[in-house]
């Protein structure tokens, strides 16, 4: 019994799309023409042919035809091209130029450290035996430069001066 309700809306469905689209299905036969863009197509594949047939026999009498003439017209004198090509091959050539300059300019090779801490800051892990230099020098080089800053911050202090303790 469910099943059947379950149904029935269904089927009433069906029979109102049948109904619907039913009384569309019997139309009488409609003449169709090609249509616009055939006859379109057509002529412009037959005035192309003969316009190539008229083109080709003035040639052949010696003289060029207007078509030829009107190209003529319009195409650039070998002059403009070469003119042209000069001036590409300057830009290319001094694009290659800066390219090169740029491109042979890599990252600084060396850079402030600001605490000698830092040059210690890689793995301890897989560090092969002899490649770690002595860098006492270097230390010892970066605590003179922090002991010269605090000395001239202590001196400007003594003057009366106001510092920040960001300097």
């Amino acid at each position: 019994m469910f099943a059947a309700r379950r149904s029935a809306p269904s089927t009433r469905q069906l029979l109102r799309t049948q109904r619907r689209w039913g009384s569309h299905a019997a139309h009488a036969p409609v003449n169709e023409g090609f249509g616009r863009s055939f006859y379109v197509t057509s002529g412009s594949i037959a005035a192309a042919f003969a316009l190539y047939h008229v083109s080709k026999s003035i040639e052949e009498s010696g003289s060029s035809s207007w078509i030829s003439n009107l190209i003529t017209k319009w195409t650039p004198s070998q002059e403009a091209f070469e003119q042209r090509n000069a001036i590409h091959t300057a830009m290319m050539e001094q694009v290659a130029h800066d390219r090169h300059l740029l491109g042979s300019q890599g990252p600084p090779e060396a850079f402030a450290h600001r605490q000698p801490d830092m040059m210690n800051a890689g793995s301890p892990y897989n560090v092969s035996p002899g490649s770690q230099a002595d860098l006492s020098h270097v230390v010892a080089h970066y605590q003179r430069k922090n002991q010269q800053m605090e000395e001239s911050r202590v001196a400007r202090m003594k003057d009366g001066k106001v510092v920040s303790i960001y300097e």
